[in-house]
């Protein structure tokens, strides 16, 4: 497999408390050692780490192996870490720096751009994080569930999440009959985002030139041509969902279970 590059997101490794929505230690040890055996290059698209509601250096004990495994990896393959919405402070002020940290990862050779998506999203998005850290209205929801969870019972940010995707696909459904779409861009757009904000950036990156555009942030796996292009979304590593990832080769793109790696989907690339 010389020359995959291998794309994650959103593990949400967390302090260990009840609002640790990472569980899969052992399972993602494994998988870096998968990674290192096959992968020229490891791209991790945010959310890597659960800052929004645990301190860094928590995090870091609770989750130790798995850091250590990951800077060893260092000196064997190439290692990206694109900036999510839930990491982003405090590595935003690394994204300049040589240590492999930037705001979106870009492969002009192959036609590739990848970023975790946050920023087209208006609920989760930092204005400018650079000159303030205010925090995103996301994060605010974010703490008020975490709250719950060691209140209430630690799944209360599941059972919110499932409401929340009930509502965003009516939501989704009354924007595709208003704009009366058409069933072969419906599924696309269903599984796309929220509001139509990342199906307009996709477009736009495929407008732009891109071939390939890589998303993490909805935690919704997912491969599929759209127009000119290719979109893909790598899903996360979370407690509720099966975690997957984003494998590119020279000449096909697939979609993959990361514990069997088994292909879900696969396109191959002229």
């Amino acid at each position: 497999m010389a020359g995959v590059k291998i794309f994650i997101s959103d593990l949400h490794l967390g302090d260990g408390s009840r609002t640790d929505d990472f569980h899969r230690d052992k399972p993602f040890l494994k998988f870096l050692e998968f990674v290192e055996r096959q992968a020229e290059e490891l791209i991790i698209l945010g959310d890597f780490l659960e800052l929004w509601q645990a301190d860094l250096d928590r995090v870091l004990f609770r989750h130790s192996e798995i850091i250590n495994k990951l800077l060893s990896l260092r000196n064997k393959i190439k290692i990206t870490y694109v900036i999510g919405n839930h990491d982003y402070i405090p590595f935003v002020k690394f994204k300049d720096s040589d240590i492999g940290i930037s705001l979106e990862y870009r492969d002009i050779e192959n036609g590739i751009i990848a970023e975790h998506g946050h920023r087209y999203d208006a609920i989760n998005r930092y204005k400018n994080p650079i000159k303030s850290i205010k925090w995103p209205l996301g994060k605010h929801f974010t703490l008020f569930i975490a709250g719950l969870e060691r209140l209430i019972h630690p799944d209360f940010d599941i059972w919110t999440k499932r409401t929340i995707e009930h509502l965003d696909n009516f939501l989704q459904e009354a924007i595709l009959i208003r704009n009366k779409v058409t069933p072969a861009t419906k599924e696309y757009l269903k599984r796309g985002g929220h509001l139509g904000e990342f199906q307009e950036a996709v477009k736009n990156q495929i407008n732009k030139g891109a071939k390939i555009v890589i998303f993490g942030h909805t935690h919704k796996s997912q491969l599929q041509i759209v127009e000119r292009g290719i979109y893909a979304n790598c899903g996360a590593w979370v407690d509720d969902v099966e975690p997957t990832y984003i494998a590119y080769y020279k000449d096909r793109i697939e979609l993959k279970e990361a514990l069997t790696h088994k292909v879900i989907e696969g396109l191959t690339l002229k």
